[in-house]
C-alpha cells in the first residue's frame, strides 16, 4: 500500500569526503594561461580547440592577466589546442580528452621569433582533467570503464558500484542511498532534462523506475557522472546526489554497432542454495536484449546525428510445486475444482497458479542532432523513448496459492526532449541556454478482466484470487519543463556565472484501492456456500460514480520550482583556485487544493486539543520561504608534487518527493472515501454482505447501514520546508606517475 507521509524538514549537518562536479551538466570547459618564456603575460593571444573527430572550433583570446576560459565543450575527444600570437612561436597541443563537468587546465609559453613563425606541437597521452575549482573532484563513467565493468542487467546503477558515496539499499530493487541520504532525494539528469522520478513512487528514481526496466539503454550513453557535492552555487535540485548523464554524438565519420545479449537457464549456473550434491539447474527462464547505433555527419563538419534503437524481452520463471503447500486445500484436482468453478459460476478465469512467470518488456529510442552554426553558436538536439511493460505476478508458495491474475501489469512510457544552445559572444562573455520536457505516463491496472479481490482462509495456508487491489484505480501522469540559463564572464583573474534554473512540474495522480472490492472468507466451503466474509472493504470516489482512471477524484496539481544563483571562480594563481557562490531557491504550489469547511470548522478544533497542527488546515497552500545556499571551496596544488588540497562548504536545497504533499489534492475527506467491515469494525455489516461479482457494483456504505460522509484526510503544516542541509569536505589528493 503506497503510504503518505508528511515531514517538517530541518537543517542537519554531513561531513564527508565527496565525488564533486556538476549537476544538470552538459559540457566541460578548457582553461589555462598564456605567457612568454620571460614570465610575462600574452594578451590577446588567439587559442583554438578543435573537437577533431568533427572539426568542430572554438575559440577565444587570452585577457589582459594572459589568462583564458573556452566554456561549453561537448566531453570527450580527442581535442588539439594551439595558441598563436604575432611575433612568436605557436604551440599545438593534441590527444586531450574531457570528461563531463570538468576544468581542464593547460598552460603555454611561447618563445618570440624574429622573421618566421614557428610551431611547436605537443603530443600528450589520454588523461584526466585536473581536478575542477570548486573544490572537489569529478567521478565520471566514461567509455572505457562502461566497457570494462561487469553488468548483468545492463541499467545504469550497475555501474553506481565503482562510487564510494553511492550504496544499493537491501531489499529494494534499484534503490541507491547517495551520501547516505534517502534514495528519493537523489536527481537523475539526461542531456540535461529530468529523468528521475519527481512524484517518487520509483524505488530507482527513475522514469518507469516500478517496471524495473533501464530507462535508457547503456549503448546511447556516452558518460555520466555521481555528483555529491558541488560548490558551484548554479548547481541544485538534490540533497542526496544527482546522476548526469550525457548520450552519444555524431561525427565525421560513420559508425555503428550491431548487438544482442542472451542469458537463460543454461547460463545462469545452479541453485545457489543447498549443498552442492542437491544443487538444481535453475528453471527455464531467457533474458533477450538486441538493438542498433548508429552515428554520423549529415554535413561534414557541420550537423551530426546519433540513432540508437533497442529491444529488451526477459521472462523470469516462479515455479511451484504444490506438494509443499501445507493448506487444507492441496492437491491439484481441488484447486482446480476452485478454477473451474469460478468460470462455471461468474465467468471469471483467474489465471494458473502454478509456475506465474513474471515478464518485461521495454522498448528504447535515442536520437541525437549537433549543429555547428556556425564558430560561436552550437546547438544539440536530442530525443529519449521509453516504452515498458512488465506483467508483475506473484509467487506460490509453501503457505499461499496465488492465481496468476492476482498480479496487475503495469505500462510506463516516457518522452524526454533536450533543446541547448551554447553561444560565444564576446571573448569575454558565453552562455548557455537548456531547456527540456518529460513526459511520464505509468497506468498500472489488472491482468485478466475486472473482477473483486477474495482472500481464502485455508488451514495453515490461504488462496488468493482476484485483481491486485492497488490496481484497480491507478494512474500518474507528469509533464516536466525546466529551463536553465547560465551566463559566464570573465572579469580579471574571475570567472562569474549568473543565470536562472526553473522547474515546471504538472501531476495527474489517481488511487483508489479496493474499487472493486476485497472479501476475506475463513474457508473455502463459506466462499462455495455465498456465506458471510470475515472482512470486507472497499472504496470508491465520493465525488462521482467513475470507477476507472477517468474519475474527477484525482490529485490534479502544478508546482514551480525556480533558483537565482551567482558564482565566483577566482584563479588567484597557477596554485591556488577559491570559488564562492549562492543560490536562492523557491518552491510554489500553482495549485489551490479544494476545501472541507467541515474539517477547518468542526474537525480541527477537536484535533488541535491533542496534535500540534502546525497551521495546518484543509484547502491550505503551503508558503515556501525563499531558501538561500552560500557555498565557497578552494583547490590549492603543489605542482611538482603532483598534489592537491582541496575542499570546501555550502548549504544544499533539495527537492521532496511531490507523493508525499500530493495527498492535499485528493485525500481532502471530500473526493475519495471507503470502509471496512469485520468483528472489530462495523460487524453488523457483515450480516448482509454477500459475494458480489460484479467489480462495478460493489457494497456502498449506506446498503449496509454505515454512515459515510467523509474520506480519508491529509493535511500539510503551513510552514512546510523542503530538505536542506549543510556538507563540508576536505581532501588530499597525490597523483603517483600514470
Amino acid at each position: 500500500m503506497r503510504k503518505y507521509c508528511y515531514l517538517k524538514f530541518k537543517t542537519f549537518i554531513v561531513v564527508l569526503f565527496p565525488v564533486v562536479t556538476t549537476a544538470q551538466t552538459t559540457t566541460a570547459t578548457i582553461s589555462g594561461s598564456v605567457k612568454t618564456t620571460s614570465g610575462e603575460n600574452l594578451i590577446g593571444a588567439t587559442i583554438t580547440a578543435i573537437h577533431e573527430p568533427t572539426n568542430t572550433k572554438y575559440q577565444v583570446q587570452s585577457k589582459t592577466n594572459g589568462v583564458y576560459h573556452i566554456f561549453n565543450l561537448n566531453p570527450g575527444g580527442p581535442y588539439s589546442i594551439e595558441v598563436s600570437f604575432i611575433n612568436f612561436s605557436s604551440e599545438k597541443r593534441s590527444n586531450i580528452f574531457l570528461q563531463l563537468g570538468d576544468d581542464f587546465k593547460t598552460d603555454f609559453i611561447l618563445s618570440p621569433t624574429i622573421n618566421v613563425l614557428q610551431q611547436v606541437t605537443v603530443t600528450s597521452q589520454k588523461k584526466q582533467a585536473d581536478d575542477i575549482a570548486k573544490g572537489g573532484t569529478s567521478s565520471t563513467i566514461d567509455q572505457d570503464k562502461i566497457k570494462n565493468l561487469p553488468s548483468v542487467g545492463r541499467n545504469i546503477y550497475d555501474y553506481l558500484r565503482s562510487v564510494p558515496q553511492a550504496k544499493l539499499i537491501a531489499g529494494n530493487e534499484g534503490a541507491i542511498s547517495i551520501a547516505g541520504q534517502n534514495n528519493r532525494y537523489n536527481s537523475f539528469y539526461v542531456d540535461g532534462a529530468i529523468n528521475n522520478d519527481v512524484f517518487g513512487l520509483s524505488n530507482s528514481g527513475t522514469n518507469g523506475g516500478q517496471t524495473g526496466a533501464a530507462p535508457l539503454s547503456i549503448d546511447a550513453i556516452d558518460q555520466f557522472q555521481i555528483i555529491v557535492s558541488p560548490y558551484d552555487a548554479s548547481l541544485g535540485n538534490f540533497t542526496g546526489g544527482s546522476i548526469n548523464a550525457i548520450t552519444r554524438s555524431g561525427n565525421n565519420k560513420t559508425q555503428g554497432s550491431l548487438y544482442y545479449f542472451y542469458r537463460d537457464e543454461n547460463l545462469a549456473g545452479i541453485t545457489p542454495t543447498g549443498s552442492k550434491s542437491t544443487a538444481t539447474k535453475l528453471p527455464d527462464f531467457y533474458y533477450k536484449t538486441y538493438g542498433f547505433r548508429i552515428g554520423g555527419a549529415l554535413i561534414k563538419n557541420k550537423l551530426f546525428y546519433f540513432i540508437n534503437a533497442e529491444q529488451q524481452n526477459d521472462i523470469s520463471p516462479k515455479p511451484f510445486d504444490i506438494s509443499t503447500y501445507v493448506g487444507n486445500t492441496n492437491t491439484l484436482p481441488s484447486i482446480n475444482k476452485l478454477s473451474d468453478y469460478l468460470k462455471n459460476t461468474y465467468q471469471y478465469d483467474a489465471g494458473g497458479f502454478l509456475n506465474n512467470n513474471g515478464q518485461l518488456n521495454a522498448d528504447r529510442i535515442s536520437a541525437r542532432i549537433d549543429w555547428n552554426i556556425n564558430t560561436k553558436h552550437k546547438l544539440t538536439l536530442s530525443y529519449r523513448y521509453t516504452k515498458a511493460i512488465k506483467y508483475n505476478t506473484y509467487t506460490s508458495s509453501t503457505d499461499v496459492i496465488n492465481f496468476y491474475n492476482d498480479g496487475f501489469i503495469f505500462p510506463s512510457t516516457t518522452n524526454s526532449f533536450s533543446f541547448e544552445l551554447k553561444s560565444i559572444f564576446k571573448k569575454r562573455l558565453s552562455n548557455k541556454l537548456l531547456i527540456t520536457y518529460t513526459s511520464v505516463d505509468d497506468e498500472r491496472s489488472v491482468l485478466g478482466k475486472p473482477f473483486p479481490h477474495v482472500v481464502i482462509n485455508d488451514g495453515l495456508g490461504k488462496i488468493v484470487f482476484g485483481p491486485d487491489n492497488s490496481s484497480t484505480q491507478n494512474l500518474l501522469i507528469q509533464h516536466n519543463i525546466s529551463l536553465l540559463d547560465a551566463l559566464k564572464f570573465t572579469v580579471g583573474k574571475d570567472v562569474v556565472t549568473i543565470g536562472i534554473d526553473a522547474e515546471l512540474n504538472d501531476d495527474n495522480n489517481v488511487f483508489i484501492q479496493n474499487t472493486f472490492g476485497n472479501y476475506n472468507y475463513s474457508n473455502i466451503t463459506n466462499f462455495y456456500n455465498n456465506n458471510k466474509p470475515v472482512s470486507y472493504s472497499v472504496g470508491y470516489p465520493l465525488i462521482d460514480n467513475v470507477l476507472t482512471n477517468a474519475t474527477s477524484a484525482a490529485a490534479k496539481f502544478k508546482v514551480l520550482k525556480s533558483a537565482l544563483f551567482f558564482n565566483d571562480e577566482i584563479r588567484v594563481n597557477k596554485r591556488f583556485t577559491l570559488n564562492a557562490g549562492i543560490r536562492a531557491d523557491w518552491n510554489q504550489f500553482l495549485t489551490q487544493p479544494a476545501t472541507d469547511n467541515y474539517t477547518n470548522d468542526t474537525a480541527l478544533p477537536k484535533f488541535s486539543k491533542y496534535y500540534d497542527l502546525s497551521g495546518a488546515r484543509s484547502g491550505l497552500t503551503p508558503v515556501f520561504p525563499i531558501s538561500l545556499s552560500p557555498r565557497i571551496g578552494f583547490s590549492y596544488k603543489l605542482i611538482n608534487k603532483n598534489i592537491t588540497i582541496r575542499g570546501g562548504i555550502g548549504l544544499f536545497t533539495g527537492r521532496v518527493p511531490l507523493v508525499w504533499p500530493a495527498g492535499i489534492y485528493n485525500n481532502n475527506g471530500i473526493y475519495v472515501g471507503g470502509y471496512t467491515a469485520s468483528a472489530n469494525e462495523n460487524a453488523s455489516a457483515l450480516n448482509i454482505i454477500r459475494f458480489r461479482a460484479d467489480p462495478f457494483h460493489q457494497w456502498k456504505a449506506n446498503e449496509v447501514g454505515i454512515t459515510l460522509n467523509k474520506g480519508g484526510l491529509n493535511l500539510i503544516a503551513s510552514d512546510f520546508k523542503m530538505p536542506k542541509l549543510l556538507r563540508a569536505s576536505f581532501a588530499f589528493d597525490k597523483k603517483f606517475k600514470n
